[in-house]
């Protein structure tokens, strides 16, 4: 049995905490959850073992949960992957950076539906959460400027159901919730 707590206080965490949330949403088959309150930041896997930090925390979840294929399915893959979440929590979460950031994103997106490989992964995940939240993102949206590339593979995302179902339980970066608790029992055969 795994348990996740997590505490939705700081707007930078929520941006990370919908990244989770699409995790969730793609690993539950394999993963049985349950939603309560709770009041810290962690994934406990075991008395000795826990995460702290919302990409270990998909990144675990995403191994455990191998046949979700979130993970990529080689190590090139992975390491990917790894580039896209580090590039969401600083370079697409830096105000001074954002603009130079959603280029390099559109560019990478050029000739590719998903950010890495052939199918969904991490980085479509938590890179498409940071700007769901974001406002210049959403300007950008609104007023039909945002980089075409980028656009187009925001709004293929977003109408997918677990995207849907993800953003209906926020309202523009807030939480319908105060604080949320996962509590995630881990089936393997």
């Amino acid at each position: 049995m795994a348990n996740l707590f997590i505490n939705i206080k700081s707007y930078l965490f929520l941006l990370f905490f919908k990244g989770a949330l699409l995790t969730v949403e793609h690993v539950k088959d394999d993963v049985e959850i349950s939603v309560e309150e709770g009041k810290e930041t962690i994934l406990r896997v075991s008395e000795h073992v826990s995460f702290t930090d919302v990409n270990s925390i998909v990144r675990y979840l995403a191994r455990v949960a191998g046949s979700a294929g979130l993970y990529g399915s080689n190590l090139l893959e992975n390491t990917e992957i790894d580039h896209w979440l580090e590039f969401s929590a600083t370079k697409l979460s830096t105000a001074s950076q954002f603009l130079s950031a959603v280029q390099e994103l559109n560019h990478c997106l050029s000739l590719r539906t998903y950010l890495v490989g052939n199918s969904l992964s991490l980085a479509d995940l938590c890179v498409w959460a940071v700007l769901k939240d974001n406002n210049i993102w959403q300007e950008q949206l609104q007023q039909n400027k945002a980089p075409v590339h980028a656009k187009r593979w925001y709004g293929f995302l977003e109408v997918q159901r677990a995207f849907q179902s993800v953003g209906a339980k926020w309202v523009s970066g807030s939480p319908k919730v105060k604080m949320v608790r996962f509590t995630w029992i881990l089936w393997r055969e």
